[in-house]
């Protein structure tokens, strides 16, 4: 194996692991605030503007533990097959680096769009708190 092919495949490796831990980050904290959202479906009943916002992040936390999901699969098919690359001395060709070109686009919308509605999310729950104390 050549010194260029070895730093790919260390360096393929490495990725594929900050992709795994932040996807099971994702599902963790998906989790979590899909919980906090329950509390907030009913302290939210009575006010139907709040109650809206709160079904869109249900729903879309939903969607990340799909998305999540779906991606630790794809990721899963592409360390399988860089090992039998390894195996078969076919490190990373075309198609491996066509498929990891992919993911890694996937991962970076990912990575944007959770931030953005976790983003968003803190701050209904901070602006929606100090508000309901007042009353």
């Amino acid at each position: 194996m050549t010194t260029s092919k070895m730093h790919q495949l260390t360096h393929a490796h490495f990725e594929h692991k900050l992709w795994r831990n932040e996807l099971e980050l994702v599902a963790q904290e998906a989790t979590f605030f899909l919980k906090t959202l329950d509390e907030y479906k009913t302290k939210t009943i009575a006010q139907s503007h709040n109650s809206l916002i709160v079904a869109e992040f249900v729903k879309q936390f939903h969607h990340f533990q799909r998305l999540t999901k779906r991606l630790l699969e794809e990721l899963s098919v592409i360390e399988k097959e860089v090992a039998q690359g390894v195996m078969s001395d076919n490190i990373l060709d075309g198609e491996q680096r066509k498929d990891r070109e992919y993911l890694d686009e996937e991962m970076k919308y990912f990575e944007s769009d959770y931030r953005e509605t976790k983003n968003r999310f803190r701050n209904f729950i901070a602006t929606y708190e100090p508000a309901q104390s007042l009353n």
